[in-house]
């Protein structure tokens, strides 16, 4: 080997025949050197993989113990944005740790500055594509946007709502015209300013929550009320008004006196790392964590069963005459047996119900304000004047238990004739053909206290229908008081 000085090239003396094998040694790890360089260079926080997608740095860091890989939901994970140079960050090192504990992977993808373009929101369902169809993920993940991050996750998200058990943001851009503004913006959806700002109701995050709060997610962002960057009002602030008015869930926690920083408490926050954890985990094929009592009014896509104006609740046998009336807005049970039904079965639900039950002056303390809630016409949550029974002496068959199943964790009942109400979330039991292969579970809440969390129903309750693959009505059951009920109504679900 000789070198020529002045000249950065190396020539090789190979000799005769040796150019040769040398040219078919070269082509021989050709395909190896590919695939090398096709490997993005990343730095991450903490040990994870670093690979291609479509041409982007992605980043996958799992957890060490997959407990949570359930059979039925797949490895829980944390979508998290933005993946720039540099990002994530040593400052999420203390969130991720904690992540990984739980059994959350966390997983990214560098699209550069797309301020949530549909270029970008295509690589983000690449990166999604790559995690669930070909790694065994979970279909619901958790989003965790980190300042403009919001654009891109938020861009996705509304797009494929049902892929999203909840959005985390530590002060996320929510709004185009606050940040990067439209000017700096439009270049990355190849519009001119003018075009842009004509399509923001397609693509910016404000306009675009409606998806999110009829698929029921939850939101929880901390942001600062100094912060000029991406400021508190237009931002989050805006996020929380208009997600509430359309009757989603959101928690908004303002930090006073903090920006746009690199203060330790936006990324060692335990609330934010419980939410992540919690929907992250909790959110595939769980009840619990779906209610939020903020929220005001039904959700958008609810069913109004009992509203102001009518009931459309029907009898639930044709042959016997139905004694239940409504008006101004009530509806009163029956004095005798007969009960009503939805119109239509139900599999997997959320269901809000104001009762009012009777007074009664029976020796027997379950003949006193006696109906109850017949999920599925299968599985009775109790109705009945419970007030004032001492926990010792309170039963499984008194008001909030699952009928001769379970008692409540704790004692809720008001005084006969004040308005209660029970806050239901139900997930149907899975079938194998006519073989069950998961029971039903059910969480529940009265006068927004919880009594039941997430607890499976192995049979069915009482006097309910016998279990079976088929989703069925729900039911209010006469038992001859005249318990009322207002503002009812149910929204589906699919707690898949």
């Amino acid at each position: 080997m000789r070198y020529r000085a002045g000249v950065k090239r190396t020539i090789l003396d190979v000799g005769p025949g040796g150019a040769v094998r040398l040219l078919l040694a070269a082509l021989a790890s050709l395909p190896g050197l590919l695939a090398q360089e096709s490997v993005p260079a990343k730095t991450l926080p903490v040990p994870g993989e670093v690979f291609e997608v479509r041409g982007c740095a992605a980043f996958l860091i799992r957890p060490a113990d997959a407990r949570n890989a359930e059979s039925s939901g797949g490895t829980p994970w944390v979508f998290y944005a933005p993946t720039l140079k540099g990002l994530p960050s040593k400052a999420e090192t203390w969130m991720f740790g904690r992540l990984l504990a739980a059994g959350v992977a966390i997983a990214g993808i560098d699209v550069g500055e797309s301020y949530g373009s549909p270029a970008g929101r295509a690589l983000y369902q690449a990166l999604y594509d790559e995690l669930t169809k070909r790694r065994g993920f979970a279909r619901r993940a958790c989003l965790l946007a980190r300042s403009r991050g919001g654009l891109m996750l938020y861009g996705w998200a509304a797009e494929h709502p049902d892929a999203v058990a909840g959005i985390a943001g530590i002060y996320p851009v929510c709004n185009l015209v606050s940040y990067p503004g439209i000017e700096r913006a439009c270049g990355a959806f190849g519009m001119t300013p003018g075009e842009l700002r004509g399509a923001l109701s397609d693509h910016n995050p404000i306009e675009r929550l409606a998806p999110l709060a009829h698929a029921a997610v939850p939101i929880f962002h901390l942001h600062g009320d100094r912060d000029h960057i991406v400021p508190l009002a237009p931002n989050s602030a805006l996020v929380h008004e208009r997600y509430l008015r359309l009757g989603g869930a959101m928690r908004l926690e303002t930090v006073a006196g903090r920006g746009h920083d690199m203060w330790r408490g936006w990324f060692q926050s335990a609330a934010l790392t419980d939410f992540v954890i919690e929907h992250a985990r909790g959110r595939n094929g769980r009840t619990a964590g779906r209610i939020d009592f903020a929220a005001a009014g039904p959700p958008r896509g609810a069913v109004r069963l009992v509203g102001p104006e009518r009931s459309i609740l029907v009898p639930e046998k044709a042959e016997v005459p139905c004694r239940w009336r409504f008006a101004d807005g009530v509806l009163t049970a029956s004095p005798q047996w007969d009960s009503v039904i939805t119109p239509t079965p139900y599999a997997d639900f959320r269901l809000h119900v104001e009762f009012n039950v009777n007074a009664g002056d029976s020796d027997n303390p379950e003949a006193n304000g006696n109906s109850g809630i017949y999920i599925q016409q299968r599985y009775e949550v109790q109705i009945l004047d419970s007030h004032g029974v001492a926990a010792a002496d309170y039963k499984a068959s008194y008001c909030g238990s699952l009928y001769r199943l379970r008692q409540p964790d704790r004692i809720a009942c008001l005084p006969a004739g004040e308005w209660q109400t029970f806050d239901i979330v139900f997930r149907a039991a899975r079938y194998d053909g006519d073989q069950k292969v998961q029971n039903a579970r059910i969480t529940v809440y009265q006068n927004r206290q919880l009594l039941h969390d997430d607890v499976e129903l192995p049979r069915k309750t009482g006097a309910g229908k016998p279990e079976g693959p088929e989703p069925r009505p729900i039911k209010l059951q006469g038992h001859h008081n005249e318990v009322r009920f207002r503002n009812v109504w149910v929204l589906p679900l699919e707690l898949d």
